[in-house]
């Protein structure tokens, strides 16, 4: 139900950031008011409080947030406590960021490797990787030291392993089927 529930608030808050040519504008308030919410985890309870009344949550929103956000972020949020949706705000602001990567063509992953990436060395599997999923991929760097060498690349769900004890794997299979 809470997937449900973020992918429709995420899908019509980036319509309408759509219709209105503002993904970039909303997308970075919605950025900056999850932090906010991140790091005050006693207003985040406030704002989901069933025992605080739907107005006094509109009140303190507008308090904290009016004339720092564009007036359709302001009001989606007034509409997420209205409909009791606050405490899917996290998850609603994760949709909406998938929806801008899609609508983009963008893709964002993670390479694990055994030792730091040169910024030379994540473009050139970023750009290989991204004519492989036929998408612009920007991946992070983790660090894996349990890896023998080679990168293991996770992108949306789909895993491109070729480390070294992958293809070790590999070939003891190959000799085992001899």
């Amino acid at each position: 139900m809470e997937l449900i529930i973020a992918m429709t608030y995420g899908k019509a808050l980036f319509d309408a950031a759509k219709e209105l040519d503002m993904i970039d504008e909303i997308k970075e308030e919605i950025d900056a008011i999850d932090h906010i919410l991140k790091q005050e985890p006693q207003f985040s309870e406030l704002l989901c409080t069933p025992a605080i009344p739907a107005v006094k949550k509109k009140t303190m929103i507008r308090e904290v947030f009016e004339g720092r956000i564009s007036r359709q972020t302001l009001s989606f949020l007034y509409i997420l406590v209205d409909k009791g949706r606050f405490f899917h705000y996290h998850r609603i602001v994760k949709e909406y960021l998938r929806l801008m990567d899609e609508y983009r063509g963008e893709a964002y992953g993670k390479v694990y490797s055994a030792v730091p990436l040169s910024a030379e060395q994540r473009a050139k599997l970023e750009a290989d990787t991204g004519k492989l999923l036929d998408e612009k991929v920007r991946l992070k760097n983790k660090v894996d030291q349990s890896l023998l060498g080679g990168v293991k690349i996770m992108v949306d769900g789909k895993i491109i392993d070729a480390t070294l004890r992958a293809k070790l794997e590999d070939l003891r299979y190959k000799l085992k089927t001899l």
